[in-house]
């Protein structure tokens, strides 16, 4: 498990991340292929550098919010995360927390609707792009 500081007001408080392991296969490196949501659910698709292809399905209304982000534009968090987490940070693609600004940040703008759920924050790290869902039930992973 890793901890990670961020600031709430005036208090620091910690996330908790751990590497989400669902199947070993998953590898290390992946890249964004698409990203589709409709009625269905929300749909991500990475390709491997072995060609695999790794499908991410959040089925249904249960990705409650996603963001998707260059990762050259999230120089500040970069940093923040390899000064507090080393490098080997991003040789794993694939985080979750419960206890995360972006948890924190939802829970507020939804009126803490959801609190009593146990809401997680899923970070996919691609060789290009960080993208980010929360959601209170794991997605499916398909790989191929």
């Amino acid at each position: 498990m890793i901890e990670i500081l961020f600031r709430t007001g005036e208090i620091m408080e910690k996330e908790h991340w751990q590497k989400c392991k669902p199947l070993n296969e998953i590898p290390n490196k992946i890249w964004l292929e698409s990203l589709l949501q409709d009625r269905n659910g929300l749909k991500i698709q990475f390709e491997s550098e072995n060609d695999k292809k790794i499908d991410i399905i959040f089925w249904g209304n249960t990705a409650l919010s996603c963001r998707i982000t260059d990762e050259e534009d999230m120089l500040q968090s970069i940093n923040y995360w390899s000064e507090e987490c080393g490098d080997d940070f991003f040789t794993w693609p694939l985080y979750k927390s419960n206890n995360s600004s972006f948890v924190k940040w939802f829970n507020e703008e939804s009126c803490e609707k959801f609190a009593d759920k146990n809401i997680e924050h899923y970070v996919f790290i691609t060789e290009d792009d960080i993208v980010e869902v929360i959601s209170a039930i794991a997605p499916q992973i398909i790989i191929y």
